[in-house]
């Protein structure tokens, strides 16, 4: 009778672990998505191509609404991620004292790249995972203000400035001064990302609340920075183009 229930229960942690094992693999499709999304979000491509097709069938949606392109791309990954994390993150809890040698080395494997790797800096301890993270977000804040820039720039020229009855300086700043909003919303998204100690998104990622939350507290920083240097390049181009009387609506508008 005992080696039934035992066989049983084997037979029960194992189908866990597949599980588990094809949540990780989903969710490793579902994060290169995200990050194709946003990597290809400051091509032509995407604003020519994807974009309208997008809006076309999700702003119409009865579901989503008139907002539902904004929700589908900056609010439905977060909940998507924190929701499977939940059934992964109490899957793996019944796993709790039943861990085989091989899971031990896939955890001992995983610590390797926790362990700290900067011990002084601005951002205080860093792992490995944390830098690599931080890496490839700072990247993509570059590449994404690069191509914006030079898109725009490229189709700024002294006619289309002149019909806009600007110089060609002054197109570019107000070219610029949309890009630093633009930048400062892939920064604002990714601020939805809980970093309490409960956050199910976390784990799956193999940081921690605590380590967390000092990106969080930067990010927070550098997206003010961001909409600071926005709102400042704007207030420079209506003073120069004696327009500062858009402040109000724009101050409404936002």
């Amino acid at each position: 009778m005992d080696t039934n229930v035992v066989k049983k229960t084997s037979s029960s942690y194992e189908e866990i672990r597949m599980i588990r094992a094809a949540m990780r693999l989903i969710l490793i499709i579902l994060l290169i998505g995200f990050a194709f999304i946003w990597i290809i979000m400051p091509t032509n491509t995407y604003k020519q191509t994807w974009q309208p097709r997008i809006r076309a069938k999700v702003n119409t949606s009865t579901y989503f609404g008139s907002q539902g392109f904004t929700l589908l791309l900056y609010t439905f990954p977060v909940l998507l991620f924190a929701v499977l994390g939940c059934v992964y993150i109490h899957l793996g809890k019944k796993l709790d004292g039943h861990v085989h040698n091989m899971e031990s080395d896939k955890k001992h494997g995983l610590a390797l790249w926790k362990r700290p790797i900067l011990v002084k800096g601005p951002l205080g301890i860093v792992s490995s995972i944390e830098l690599t993270f931080f890496i490839m977000f700072i990247a993509l804040l570059v590449w994404s203000f690069s191509t914006y820039l030079h898109n725009s720039f490229a189709k700024i020229t002294p006619n289309s400035a002149a019909k806009s009855g600007e110089k060609v300086w002054e197109s570019k700043l107000d070219s610029a001064a949309l890009r630093l909003g633009l930048i400062g919303n892939i920064c604002l998204a990714f601020l939805f990302f809980p970093v309490a100690r409960g956050s199910s998104v976390l784990p799956l990622f193999g940081l921690t609340s605590e380590a967390s939350i000092k990106y969080h507290i930067w990010l927070g920083h550098l997206v003010m920075t961001l909409f600071t240097a926005h709102g400042l390049c704007y207030i420079i181009l209506w003073a120069v183009t004696h327009d500062i009387s858009q402040i109000p609506y724009a101050t409404i508008c936002e």
